[in-house]
């Protein structure tokens, strides 16, 4: 997704412009795809951006049908449906990979039935918003890893602690839960990694959740696919052990598809574990180049090999002081000046010492050669990756799956020192403004080490980058660090965690990288929160400093443009807005609050926002892809309109808007007479004909070049038409 919304409007300053001050400008602008992984960050088509979709909101029939495709129920289901049954919510705890989230679903299915509704929650749900909640009637809920509302992630691993904000879960907390889905004849279950501090609540039944038998899961998507008993019975014995549940099912529908089963368990299971255990576990002690290789390759991987070399240079330096003694330097022959490897001693700071042992021995010694280590090292290889026209060669894994077993043995096997060397190493990284590509691979690496060291990455990594300590590059990655970790089912809910801890920060440069963090893939998978978190430190900005301001408006129209790209309902923006203009309506008979204000500014940045490759507005595209929303555009552009100070700001952005129209879809004429309409309808009798003047007069002092359909006069006439058929 393009990380920088291009756009313009209001008093007093212009949001297409870049602020110059500030800790906040981390929009980078990525012109062309950039892929990294299962992740995109750029700009793409729908069948190019492999990135995950929305994470809350209704399930439609074919998640659920692939959910439950073939679905065993484990042991401890028939208990679990009976306390749904018999009090409306029960909650499955347990690890990740055992099958809570197919679990769930099923569980409302025998509960309410295939034909209602099933609708997934907020993780970041608390029990106080549960309990105040209006829920409908026969459809069914489903809270899916909570965390909950006050839980700090990483407090005790990446989903939190269970905690809400009055502190750990109370017995009366979820009796109001529980009463209040009563009450709307609702079901509500909840999924977590762990149960609840202390005692458990006696008024909701808190179940440890088993996986099914796995020869039963395997049996059942292959009978059902008709595959013959002999590769049936192949497939079941070739089940490796503590295999997690969604691996089994993903290998199961594999083989159902054709794949031979001893290649899909050998896929999933891989040798990469066991080769890096023998890499880590060799008689030899592995020296210090070689931690360094593969620590580099780690958090830097697709890199050539200049760029490679420099990096690992860089961390022998720094990691030395961990891996150097004077004793072992003495026993091996070496002055206590001398590092191993060839490398000089590095001095406290982690610096090598500027002269080494003295001119004549620097004369004598031999250069390092990196390249024949790593030609020696089983778990690095190369590959030549084609550009254009172009071909490079670049470092990586022998395996792909070898990168996290790395970082998991690293973690496991090495100090608290040689962790702080990479830290320092990776701040220096940060400092010298990499490139994209190396910003990428640093994140997807941080990521990766999340899964086993989440308080490290937080405390060490996010947290500091995020206060901008290393400046706009660390935001940025900070940033990139959530939204890898929203294409990753367990991790999604952490992000978000995170995220919104530092919306809710009184740190402005925080707040300024949630603002960044929520308007791109974070608000793609979790949009509800992503509104409600922008709003909120938009209005807690709107009262700091005016660069503040600006980029809580620009988070919004950012929102909205990452949205359209990725064809994912940027209704929930608009709807946002209007629901609050309605209820400044209600409320006031006269003139906008400071928040009503604040709405129609907003809404205006979100309108004048474009497209960075285009320049065309993202809302023309949006009003050609979904006509159904006509009235509600409509609605929002009448607001501004209607507010003097914004009018001539609103009239640039709809003359612009509608003249893009063409350019979007096929047929800009209904398009036009369809927002036309929508406006006739939407603004005050007494606007007519104040817009077709103002709107007419403005079309032909900016002439344009564009050969096809006056959209501008399409809209003019239907307005026209709607105030003749208007009764006197």
């Amino acid at each position: 997704m393009n990380s920088g919304a291009n756009s313009g409007p209001t008093s007093g300053a212009d949001p297409g412009a870049d602020s110059s001050e500030g800790d906040y400008r981390v929009y980078n602008n990525f012109y062309g795809p950039q892929y990294h992984g299962r992740a995109h960050f750029g700009i793409a088509t729908a069948a190019e951006r492999p990135g995950r979709a929305r994470a809350t909101g209704l399930l439609d029939g074919d998640e659920i049908d692939a959910l439950l495709r073939s679905y065993i129920r484990p042991d401890c289901f028939d208990e679990a449906a009976r306390e749904l049954s018999r009090t409306g919510i029960v909650v499955l705890t347990g690890p990740q990979g055992t099958g809570k989230r197919s679990g769930a679903v099923a569980l409302l299915r025998e509960t309410v039935g295939p034909s209602a509704d099933y609708v997934v929650l907020s993780p970041d749900i608390g029990l106080d918003q549960l309990a105040e909640r209006t829920f409908d009637a026969g459809v069914g809920y489903v809270v899916l890893d909570r965390t909950g509302a006050a839980a700090a992630a990483g407090a005790t691993g990446a989903a939190g602690t269970g905690v809400d904000a009055a502190g750990p879960s109370s017995d009366f907390d979820w009796r109001r839960v529980r009463d209040q889905l009563r009450r709307h004849r609702a079901h509500l279950v909840i999924t977590t990694v762990h149960g609840v501090a202390g005692r458990s609540p006696k008024a909701v039944r808190h179940l440890p959740w088993r996986p099914p038998v796995l020869d039963k899961v395997v049996r059942a998507r292959l009978v059902q696919a008709r595959i013959p008993r002999e590769i049936v019975d192949r497939a079941v014995a070739g089940i490796p052990p503590r295999c997690p549940i969604a691996v089994v099912a993903d290998a199961a529908q594999r083989i159902a598809a054709g794949a031979d089963p001893d290649q899909a368990w050998k896929e999933h299971s891989g040798s990469a574990p066991q080769a890096v255990q023998e890499w880590f576990g060799a008689e030899e002690e592995r020296s210090l180049r070689e931690i360094a290789e593969v620590t580099t390759l780690a958090f830097a991987p697709g890199i050539g090999r200049r760029a490679f070399e420099s990096l690992q240079d860089l961390l022998e330096r720094l990691l030395g002081p961990v891996y150097f003694t004077p004793e072992a330097a003495v026993g091996a022959g070496v002055g206590a000046g001398a590092a191993s490897d060839g490398a000089a001693a590095p001095d406290a700071t982690g610096q090598a010492a500027a002269d080494g042992p003295d001119p004549q021995q620097r004369r004598r010694a031999r250069p390092v050669d990196r390249r024949r280590s790593l030609s020696r090292n089983a778990l690095i290889t190369t590959e030549m990756q084609v550009y254009g026209a172009t071909t490079r060669e670049v470092m990586v894994f022998a395996d792909s799956e070898l990168r996290r077993w790395v970082l998991q043995a690293l973690w496991r096997d090495h100090p608290t020192e040689y962790w702080d060397a990479v830290r320092h190493w990776l701040e220096a990284l940060v400092d010298a403004d990499p490139d994209p590509a190396l910003q990428l691979s640093i994140a997807s690496g941080l990521t990766l080490l999340g899964h086993i060291a989440f308080d490290e990455v937080v405390q060490s990594y996010l947290d500091p980058w995020a206060r901008g300590e290393s400046g706009e590059t660390g935001q940025t990655l900070a940033v990139y660090v959530l939204w890898y970790m929203c294409l990753e089912e367990t991790q999604a809910a952490a992000a978000l965690t995170l995220a919104r801890t530092w919306a809710q920060s009184l740190h402005p440069t925080l707040r300024g990288t949630a603002l960044i963090a929520f308007s791109g893939q974070l608000g793609v998978t979790f949009p509800t929160d992503a509104v409600k978190w922008l709003w909120a430190v938009l209005r807690t900005s709107a009262l700091e400093k005016r660069e503040e301001r600006e980029h809580g408006l620009r988070a919004w129209a950012q929102l909205f443009l990452t949205f359209v790209d990725c064809q994912e309902d940027a209704g929930i923006v608009l709807d946002a807005l209007a629901h609050r203009i309605r209820k400044e309506r209600r409320t006031r008979s006269a003139a906008y609050s400071a928040t009503g204000l604040l709405v129609l500014e907003t809404t205006l940045w979100v309108f004048t926002a474009t497209e960075r490759l285009s320049g065309r507005p993202a809302v023309a595209r949006y009003v050609a892809d979904r006509p159904e929303e006509a009235d509600v555009v409509a609605e929002l552009w009448a607001a501004v309109l209607c507010y003097r100070p914004l009018r001539r700001s609103a009239l640039s952005a709809l003359l612009v808007t509608v003249r893009g129209l063409p350019a979007v879809t096929s047929d800009p004429t209904a398009a036009a007479a369809r927002l036309g309409h929508a406006l006739a309808a939407a603004l005050p009798q007494v606007e007519h004909p104040l817009l077709t003047s103002e709107l007419g007069r403005l079309a032909v002092s900016r002439p344009t070049r564009a050969t096809g359909p006056d959209c501008v006069a399409t809209l003019l006439g239907a307005l026209n038409r709607v105030k003749d058929t208007e009764p006197r």
